[in-house]
């Protein structure tokens, strides 16, 4: 699965925010004045990042759809609390599992984090390209240069001109020749990944993955038994005869 093994790769640079943002609306600048917004917008993503609340407790779900050396359609259903995860495997190919496959993982960071895959200040270099229009306001893009050498790059960010968060996120790795992006939206009061997209060689084939993520919900907590390993169903031996 591409575009989850090139997100598990990038890290985050900065503990995890604990706190909302209380951050004004971007007003509308003249064009003559648009030279000076980059820097005003770098300083309220800055802000908006160290203060985007984190939930520690949710579940979602996510199509996958992959086409290239493996084809692989699947959906799944996760839940998570702290750096516990369950991901059970809902269908595959066009089959419903019943019961699903269930993958427990512990010390597991959600992937599809803001604070796992926005670029940070202290780690980037940010270069500011121009502006898109994002229904009725104006989102700013910038081009991004890691400080530091690595196998996997974010490339681009564009910033939402109304929360100073990312809502678009591109990334490339030197493995496999990967590139690929991870959009995000919010969800009642949280900022999450809503799709993403990856290509890459995979067994000297161009191989493409999709990922559409829904269904999200953010319960105060999850029973102790979600993250316990399930155990195997029982098998009858037919009597002898």
């Amino acid at each position: 699965m591409i575009a989850l093994l090139l997100a598990a790769a990038l890290s985050a640079v900065s503990p995890p925010p604990t706190a909302p943002p209380d951050i004004p609306p971007l007003r509308p600048r003249p064009t003559a004045r648009l030279a000076v917004a980059p820097a005003s917008m770098l300083a309220r993503y800055a802000v908006a990042l160290a203060a985007n609340p984190t939930p520690s407790v949710l579940s979602f779900e996510y199509s996958l759809d992959q086409t290239g050396a493996h084809d692989i359609q699947q959906t799944h259903r996760v839940f998570r609390s702290g750096l516990s995860e369950r991901d059970e495997l809902l269908t595959a190919d066009a089959k419903t599992l019943n019961p699903p496959s269930i993958h427990i993982f512990l010390g597991h960071r959600n992937r599809y984090a803001i604070e796992a895959l926005a670029p940070r200040p202290e780690a980037y270099t940010f270069r500011y390209v121009g502006t898109v229009r994002d229904g009725h306001h104006v989102d700013e893009v910038f081009a991004t240069t890691p400080r530091s050498a690595s196998d996997v790059r974010i490339d681009q960010v564009t910033i939402d001109g109304v929360t100073a968060l990312p809502d678009m996120i591109r990334f490339s790795t030197t493995v496999h020749a990967g590139h690929g992006s991870v959009a995000f939206g919010r969800v009642q009061k949280y900022w999450v990944a809503t799709a993403a997209t990856a290509t890459a060689m995979v067994a000297k084939s161009p191989t493409i993955e999709h990922v559409a993520f829904y269904r999200y919900r953010f319960p105060v907590s999850l029973e102790a038994s979600t993250f316990s390993t399930p155990r195997p169903l029982p098998s009858f031996a037919p009597p002898p005869h």
